[in-house]
């Protein structure tokens, strides 16, 4: 009898431990994300740049068992060069090179459906942060080429969704999330060097471990 009593609770813990382990481990309050991805120039931003690459990090605060979290991040985008050229009769072939990045820091609120035992979860995500945009530009005329940068800093919002895998101890998620610079790009019409608003468009994978 004391053996048949001790095989069933070798058995109970071997079924209910792994349980509760998760449970633990989901109900974490604070985790890490780390995310990868390309970006799309949108409008203005188009002007300037061609898809580029994203990549960032951030902290997350709120079990993944409730539906309100929040995500403070740092991320680098760098979009692709632009290049445009043309030629006149009278003063030859000009050419143009632009390429634009920007690193931001954001503050985002995340909501997501209540169900803890769901392994795949979609959310809405949106926020402001700060946006610092650094412009590189080379313009080539007769021969002689011209170079130089500019930068801007500005705030700006974000908004979007993605789907999250939750997993034991970690979670993998795929975002869809744009960005609107108040002040993102050269306003080539101004003449007084201002900046008018821009937006881009990321779409990354990344890993949350914790939460």
């Amino acid at each position: 009898m004391n053996r048949f009593l001790g095989t069933i609770s070798l058995v109970s813990v071997a079924i209910i431990a792994p349980s509760v382990l998760s449970a633990q481990v989901a109900s974490s309050p604070v985790s890490v994300s780390l995310a990868v991805g390309g970006a799309v120039p949108m409008g203005d931003m188009g002007d300037f740049g061609k898809t580029g690459f994203t990549f960032g990090g951030g902290v997350e605060f709120g079990a993944s068992m409730f539906p309100l979290r929040l995500r403070g991040e740092l991320a680098y985008t760098r979009f692709g060069e632009e290049r445009a050229s043309f030629s006149d009769p009278d003063l030859g072939t000009f050419s143009a090179q632009s390429r634009i990045s920007n690193l931001n820091v954001n503050i985002n609120a995340l909501i997501a459906p209540t169900v803890p035992a769901a392994q795949i979860r979609p959310y809405a995500i949106g926020g402001l942060g700060f946006y610092n945009s650094t412009i590189d530009a080379k313009f080539t005329a007769g021969g002689t080429t011209v170079e130089g940068d500019d930068s801007k800093g500005s705030f700006g919002l974000n908004g979007g969704a993605g789907v999250r895998f939750q997993f034991v101890g970690f979670a993998s998620f795929i975002e869809a999330r744009y960005h609107y610079v108040f002040k993102g790009v050269p306003d080539a019409e101004s003449d007084n060097q201002s900046w008018k608003g821009a937006g881009y468009l990321p779409i990354v994978f990344g890993i949350t471990i914790g939460g």
